[in-house]
């Protein structure tokens, strides 16, 4: 006689199962994480059956025994899937929780610090070749420095110092690494020596870090008061510069606060988990600087903007374009891109027809230092202005 085992009954033998039961006994968290890997295969199984019995003219799956023998099914399988699985966001959610609920770490590209904050491994890692990559950087933006000098404008140049630099106290360690050399000073140095103004961020960050975080705990980026920092000595640098921009009064709204999780959160792929199962979001009111009474600042020069503003994210985060046209009291025309990196707002910048034909007084180049002491794109080894 043949017995039919009920669901009740397949789930017992499931708990008695020598695996099933040592994730049972571990605590909390690992308890969770355990069981979640568990589950994995068999979800990602069903998953991926219900995708290939998916029709998609799309991602055609070739049987026949050519496309077998040469792995063009495998291949047309996985794009298959890929467009198709369903839950696959969840699922990809699920493991990346997995993981860092298990063992609580990062992942290649991300390191675990101090109270949830997160950093960057590259900014952790040696560099054997960095002198002449910081050589050739600094002689390229002499040779930048010098053209637009002899065209009446002054370059200034400003380094957003590394999240690690400046919130060190939050490394797991406590401190960079000795290995790390000082890429900041010593890139510095080269500016002053080929006579490029240049404003130092690190010091004024560094001190203000001391009372108030001046990045965001999950993010690459400087926050708000990291941005004002930075802001407050730049336009300091800008007025020795140019003393008499035309004067714009501004004003700064906030919106209600909201979750903010970071890049590094993104990175690790816990951008969608709830907090409880990762390092918890920033959390930020995010700030609008707009000018009184609408104007630009115009004076007798034209009516655009005389600071112009060519950075990378950077400069399009923490709202530091607002701050910096509030501490300058003057407008300044934000020309700064996604990924730019080294110079990617830079070149589309001098290209434009814009910069020939209303050249600002001061142009004011932010550059990441974590892109400093790394090798040149192709197109910087070539000059930069056209």
């Amino acid at each position: 006689m043949t017995t039919t085992q009920t669901p009740t009954s397949a789930l017992t033998r499931a708990r008695q199962h020598p695996t099933v039961r040592a994730a049972l006994a571990l605590p909390g968290p690992a308890r969770a994480a355990a069981l979640t890997l568990l589950l994995l295969p068999a979800a990602g199984l069903i998953a991926a059956l219900t995708s290939l019995r998916t029709p998609d003219p799309h991602h055609a799956v070739p049987l026949d025994g050519p496309s077998l023998r040469s792995g063009a099914t495998f291949k047309a399988t996985e794009a298959h899937l890929d467009a198709n699985l369903p839950g696959r966001a969840a699922l990809i959610a699920a493991v990346n929780t997995a993981r860092y609920l298990t063992t609580r770490g990062g992942t290649d590209e991300v390191t675990l610090g101090r109270g949830g904050w997160l950093f960057l491994r590259s900014e952790l890692a040696a560099t054997p070749s960095e002198a002449g990559y910081l050589r050739a950087r600094a002689d390229l933006i002499a040779a930048l420095s010098d053209s637009l000098r002899a065209r009446g404008i002054t370059l200034l140049v400003a380094v957003s110092p590394n999240k690690s630099r400046v919130q060190q106290a939050q490394l797991p360690g406590g401190r960079l690494p000795g290995w790390r050399g000082d890429t900041y000073a010593a890139f510095q140095a080269l500016l002053r020596e080929r006579q490029v103004a240049s404003v130092e961020l690190l010091t004024p960050m560094r001190r203000a870090a001391a009372a108030q975080p001046q990045y965001y705990r999950t993010d690459t980026h400087w926050n708000q008061a990291g941005a004002q920092t930075a802001a407050a000595a730049t336009a300091q640098a800008v007025r020795a510069l140019a003393p008499a921009l035309p004067v714009t009064r501004f004003s700064t709204v906030r919106a209600p606060s909201q979750p903010r999780p970071g890049d590094l959160l993104r990175l690790m792929g816990l951008q969608d988990v709830p907090d409880a199962l990762r390092p918890p979001a920033d959390q930020e009111a995010a700030q609008t600087t707009v000018a009184q009474g609408g104007g630009l600042g115009a004076g007798l020069l034209g009516a655009a903007p005389q600071v112009v503003l060519a950075g990378s994210s950077y400069g399009l985060r923490g709202n530091f374009h607002g701050a910096l046209q509030q501490a300058l009291g003057s407008a300044v025309l934000n020309v700064s891109r996604e990924g730019a990196d080294f110079s990617g707002s830079l070149r589309p910048y001098l290209h434009d027809p814009a910069f020939r034909d209303t050249p600002p007084r001061v142009l004011v180049w932010e550059i990441p230092e974590r892109f400093l002491p790394v090798a040149l794109a192709d197109e910087d080894h070539t000059p930069l202005l056209p």
